[in-house]
């Protein structure tokens, strides 16, 4: 349901293994199907790089 959104409104995305990694990357206790960045913060770099690196994997 997501990645098409996603394509259709030029938002990057990433599939990952597990759900419960996604939600212990997150923050929370439990798993997590989907992560959204509201704000970068202080992470906008490392955002740009993993952008960059995700950009190089889709060709």
């Amino acid at each position: 349901h997501l990645p098409p959104l996603c394509e259709e409104r030029g938002v990057p995305y990433v599939y990952v293994p597990k759900k419960a990694e996604l939600g212990a990357a997150s923050g929370i206790e439990v798993s997590s199907a989907a992560v959204a960045i509201v704000e970068e913060g202080e992470a906008a770099p490392l955002i740009k790089e993993i952008l960059s690196n995700l950009k190089e994997l889709k060709r």
